[in-house]
C-alpha cells in the first residue's frame, strides 16, 4: 500500500524543484535587471547536448553489442569514468558553443551574463530530470492509491511493466530521499552556475581559455561517484555530499572570478 506519507513527501519535492529555478529567475532578474536571452540558451543549451546529443552516445558506449559497451559494462569503474567525462564534455562543450557564438561577447558581454545562463542550464535540469519525474511518482501514486488503476496505467502509455516498476520505485522514498533529491538540485545548480562563470571566462579572454577544460574536469570529477552508486557501491547519502562538497569549492573559485570580472 503507497502511504499518504509518501505522496505528500512526492508533491514537496517536486514543488520545491520547481520552486527553485522559478524562483532564482525571478530573483536574478530583480536585482540584476538581467536579459531573457542567457535563461532561455542555458535551458535550451542542456536539453540540446544533455538530452539529445549524449544519449546517442550512450546508445553505441552502454547500450550497444560492441567491445566497447561489453568493457564499460563490465568495469564499475571504467563505467564511472565514461558517465563523468561523457556529462562532463558534452555540456560543458554546449555552454562554450552556447556563450561564444550563440550568445557571442557582443551580445550580452556582462557578466552576469554567465550566471543567468547557468540558472537557465541548472534550471531546466532540475524542472525536467527531477521536478516532473517526482510529479509523476505523485500523480501514479495518488491515482493509484485512490483506485484508479486503469488512469495510472495510462500514464505509463499502457505500459505494465513500466507501471509495476514505478509503483516499486514508490514504496522506496521517505521524506529523507524526498529531501536528499532537492539538495542534490540546488547544488547542481549551484554548480553550474560557477561552471558557467568558468566557460564565461574561457570565452572572453582567450588567455584563459584553460578554464573550459577545467570546468570538464571539474563537472566530470562532480558526476563521476552516480556511476558507482548506480552499480549499488555507493550510497546515495555520499553521493550528494561529493556533490555538494564540489558545488562549494566551485563556488568558491567562481564568486572570486566573478567580482574580479569588470563589464565592458
Amino acid at each position: 500500500m503507497i502511504g499518504t506519507g509518501t505522496i505528500v513527501c512526492l508533491f514537496i519535492a517536486a514543488a520545491c524543484c520547481f520552486a527553485l529555478p522559478i524562483g532564482a529567475v525571478i530573483h536574478w532578474r530583480r536585482t540584476r535587471k538581467a536579459r531573457w536571452l542567457p535563461f532561455l540558451v542555458g535551458a535550451l543549451t542542456f536539453i540540446l547536448f544533455a538530452m539529445v546529443l549524449e544519449p546517442l552516445l550512450h546508445r553505441v558506449c552502454i547500450l550497444g553489442d560492441n567491445p566497447v559497451a561489453r568493457a564499460i559494462g563490465a568495469n564499475p569503474y571504467l563505467y564511472m569514468l565514461y558517465g563523468g567525462l561523457a556529462a562532463g564534455v558534452f555540456e560543458e562543450t554546449g555552454r562554450y558553443v552556447a556563450l561564444r557564438w550563440v550568445i557571442g561577447k557582443r551580445r550580452c558581454p556582462e557578466r552576469d551574463t554567465a550566471v543567468s545562463y547557468g540558472i537557465g542550464h541548472g534550471g531546466i535540469e532540475a524542472l525536467l530530470t527531477v521536478g516532473s519525474s517526482l510529479m509523476l511518482l505523485a500523480v501514479l501514486g495518488l491515482l493509484y492509491r485512490s483506485g484508479g488503476a486503469e488512469a495510472a496505467l495510462a500514464l505509463t502509455g499502457g505500459d505494465r511493466a513500466a507501471l509495476d516498476t514505478m509503483l516499486a520505485s514508490l514504496g522506496q522514498f521517505t521524506f529523507g530521499s524526498c529531501l536528499l533529491n532537492v539538495l542534490e538540485r540546488a547544488a547542481a545548480m549551484l554548480l553550474h552556475i560557477a561552471l558557467s562563470i568558468f566557460v564565461f571566462l574561457a570565452v572572453r579572454d582567450r588567455r584563459q581559455w584553460s578554464w573550459f577544460p577545467f570546468a570538464i574536469a571539474l563537472h566530470a570529477i562532480a558526476d563521476m561517484p552516480a556511476g558507482l552508486y548506480q552499480r549499488g557501491m555507493l550510497p546515495l547519502g555520499v553521493v550528494e555530499l561529493w556533490i555538494w562538497v564540489v558545488a562549494l569549492y566551485a563556488l568558491r573559485s567562481a564568486r572570486k572570478c566573478y567580482l574580479e570580472l569588470a563589464d565592458p
